[in-house]
């Protein structure tokens, strides 16, 4: 009997010794992370506009004659050259003769390009019956796409004709523009006025919205910056935060109070981060306090 219960204790001892040897080692993920440090420089102020894109230069292709449309050669988007084939038109009379043989090449309407340039709109498909004058397709002419910046009144005073601008498309591209001369007319509703501002660009469709940057000067002393993305806040916009590495493998997360900012830095006014400071730049979104991470080299 003694020795059953002493078999009995000693597998007790045993599996809670397995436990606790299974709960010590137990390690939390470490979340992956790249590093960046606080560094002095000055950021250009800057103010952030909207703009779309618009085609100056457009030409509607009307019909020549009251017709039957026999055959399309166009569709949005396509570019033509100057005396392409664009429409085949069908008089009244060819199709009521069309049964007769000496008749094949009468009454049919070639509509060409008048230049060259890129379809933004067909208005009219093949079997349609148009009236003299009737808008069949639309084209613009390439080289004078332009962007229209919505400028508020207030503002008015940092749009200098000739003056260099950054116009950011949706996708991420960065192109540099320049302003050139102010719309004489203004939206009475937003007091908004539009100028205009040239940039080099490969085909863009008109009516595409992009984000337009001004520089309106240098801030005065050296501050302090940071990447923007290594800078996180809440939803409210009302709390900023950057987790900083207190160990290899400890990440804190330590207020901030901001500053001025441009596109890609934003000034760091509180606490003063020495050069030294590890602060996490990828790989800190949702990041909890004290958070385990594993450096990225």
């Amino acid at each position: 009997m003694k020795c059953i219960v002493l078999l009995l204790a000693i597998c007790l001892t045993a599996c809670g010794r397995s436990s606790g040897d299974a709960e010590t080692s137990y390690e939390k993920p470490r979340t992956s992370v790249t590093l960046t440090h606080v560094t002095p420089g000055r950021i250009r102020s800057e103010i952030v506009l909207s703009g779309t894109t618009v085609y100056q230069n457009k030409t509607i292709v009307t019909a020549p004659i009251p017709s039957f449309i026999s055959e399309v050669n166009v569709q949005p988007g396509m570019k033509v050259e100057a005396g392409q084939l664009l429409y085949k038109l069908e008089s009244k009379e060819h199709r009521a003769l069309s049964g007769e043989p000496q008749e094949n090449r009468l009454g049919m309407v070639a509509v060409r390009a008048a230049a060259s340039g890129i379809v933004t709109s067909v208005m009219q498909q093949t079997g349609s019956f148009v009236a003299e004058g009737t808008a069949l397709c639309t084209l613009a002419d390439l080289n004078s796409l332009v962007f229209e910046l919505n400028v508020p009144y207030e503002q008015s005073r940092y749009i200098i004709p000739g003056k260099t601008c950054t116009i950011v498309l949706p996708d991420a591209t960065v192109l540099k523009a320049v302003i050139r001369t102010p719309l004489a007319t203004m939206n009475t509703a937003s007091q908004v006025q539009q100028v205009v501002a040239h940039a080099r660009s490969s085909f863009l469709p008109e009516g595409l919205t992009v984000k337009v940057l001004v520089d309106t000067g240098h801030t005065g002393n050296e501050i302090r910056l940071l990447p923007k993305a290594a800078v996180q806040s809440d939803e409210m916009l009302t709390g900023y935060w950057v987790m900083k590495l207190a160990d290899d493998s400890t990440a804190v997360r330590i207020p901030v109070i901001i500053g001025n900012s441009s596109a890609d830095s934003i000034e760091i006014v509180s606490p003063l981060f020495s050069a030294s400071d590890r602060i996490v730049l990828s790989g800190s979104y949702a990041l909890e306090d004290s958070a385990r991470v594993v450096i990225l080299k």
